[in-house]
């Protein structure tokens, strides 16, 4: 087997190795509009999702080469990228089963209970669980309770889901929280392994908990760069939300009394609908594949008292009561609302067809969008239009209103970025639009800019789990 391997998950990286094994000199990628380099029109290339490396067109090699007299070594780039070897922690390049992977998923055994019932404290104590609601503590006692009955007999497929469930939740609460005593009780990649082992048993068991289990394997493996993998689990989630009909269920929180097992379930339900709808559009944006969410299929209210409590002092409220804090979860509702917008009406095949104009027309629509979201954050929060090259964080800020700050700036100006890039695909045969489409090139660069401005001087301050 070959040491070198190709990332063929990636559009653009599979049609470069295809005309690399070809021996063609003349390359006109094709992939998605997303991620694409435009300029008056004329396509110039792609950026690859993976790695970030852009992969030119003949033409603009071409382009270059008349204007600047240097030939273009990008090229070098993408060779010496794909020749890689594989690391040995990475993804191998085939997966491995038993040959019998029932008996195996039933014969794993699970970490001590004492170790599972520590990790969950450790998370239910942290913000990580308030960004990520993966799991409900009040369910979830539920859930390790079948995990680790008697298994005397033949284990029921409520049982095998709950046992993956707890396998999941312990890779990745072990490798978030290191330093716990429990931690060091955990291998993750085998607990890992072994939840992803039940997947073809507990398919059938569309339950709340199955969803929980495909949710955490996704953000493990994303966390791990196992993006292929996790795009995958996002698509099994999806479905998943859609069968229990999390996509349209609206739940509130009582305040005079304590919420039933039904009610927590269904607000579970809910967090988890929203988990998928914010990785929904961004897997979108950073891949350039069709969302699976479509948003006029789905109620999106958004959760009781989101927006009083989203800016609100960071104090955790006690989860075992009547009243539970709102989560804060990766991404701002509204926001993802707006990119779901974007995707549709600039990056959709009917939106290729726009003429210069309407495409104008939607960048501007879109760029309101975007500015009336900011100027609804609270003044503390909201993303600057510019950053400046001195911009610091504030020293007393703790790490959640940091990490707030950071995630609403870099998803504004990458949104910014995404919709105003578009305006590349215009051919300036309109000269009445030549200033518009000037302006809006201008501002794709800025937002640009300020990302990288931004991501320089903040990187040291965001927390691992960004990075998702």
């Amino acid at each position: 087997m070959s040491p070198y391997r190709v990332n063929l998950a990636c559009s653009v990286c599979r049609s470069e190795h295809v005309q690399e094994a070809s021996g063609s000199s003349h390359r006109s990628l094709t992939a998605t509009a997303l991620g694409q380099i435009y300029f008056a029109g004329q396509q110039f290339g792609a950026v690859c999702p993976r790695n970030g490396i852009p992969h030119l067109t003949s033409y603009c090699e071409q382009w270059i080469s008349e204007r600047t007299g240097q030939t273009s070594r990008l090229r070098e780039l993408f060779v010496r990228d794909m020749r890689k070897p594989s690391p040995l922690n990475g993804e191998p390049e085939q997966q491995t089963c038993p040959a019998n992977p029932s008996h195996f998923a039933g014969d794993v055994p699970l970490p001590e209970k004492w170790i599972v019932e520590s990790l969950v404290g450790e998370f239910s104590a942290s913000d990580f669980s308030l960004v990520f609601p993966l799991i409900d503590p009040l369910l979830f006692e539920e859930t390790v309770r079948l995990a680790y009955v008697a298994d005397d007999a033949e284990p029921t497929l409520e049982c095998m889901t709950a046992r993956a469930c707890v396998l999941a939740f312990a890779s990745l609460s072990s490798s978030h929280f290191p330093a716990s005593k429990a931690a060091a009780h955990i291998d993750g990649d085998f607990c890992a392994k072994a939840a992803q082992s039940f997947i073809a048993e507990i398919i059938e068991d569309a339950s709340v908990t199955t969803l929980q289990t495909v949710i955490i394997l996704l953000l493990h493996d994303t966390l791990c760069g196992r993006l292929q993998a996790s795009s995958m689990y996002h698509a099994l989630a999806c479905r998943i939300v859609f069968v229990l009909g999390g996509h349209r269920i609206i739940t509130t929180v009582p305040r005079d009394r304590d919420m039933t097992r039904q009610e927590h379930e269904d607000r579970h339900l809910r967090m988890l609908f929203w988990l998928c709808y914010i990785f929904d559009k961004d897997i979108a944006l950073r891949t350039g594949q069709p969302p699976i969410i479509a948003d006029q299929f789905c109620d999106l209210t958004l959760p009781d008292g989101y927006d009083e409590q989203r800016f609100s002092g960071r104090q955790k409220s006690a989860r075992t009561g009547g009243l539970v804090q709102n989560t804060w979860l990766p991404s701002d509702l509204r926001l993802s609302m707006v990119k779901s917008k974007a995707l549709q009406t600039l990056y959709s095949c009917t939106s290729l067809r726009m003429s210069d104009a309407e495409l104008l027309k939607t960048i501007r629509e879109l760029d309101e969008d975007l500015e009336s979201w900011r100027m609804s954050i609270p003044e503390t929060f909201s993303p600057s239009l510019s950053i400046r090259k001195d911009v610091k964080l504030a020293q007393d800020a703790s790490v959640s209103e940091s990490m707030l700050l950071i995630q609403l700036h870099m998803d504004y100006h990458y949104l910014l970025n995404i919709i105003h890039s578009a305006s590349g695909r215009c051919t300036f045969r309109d000269r009445n639009l030549t200033f518009g489409v000037q302006s809006s090139f201008e501002i794709s660069v800025e937002a640009s800019r300020s990302t990288l401005i931004f991501l320089s001087a903040t990187a040291s301050g965001v927390a691992g789990e960004a990075f998702w």
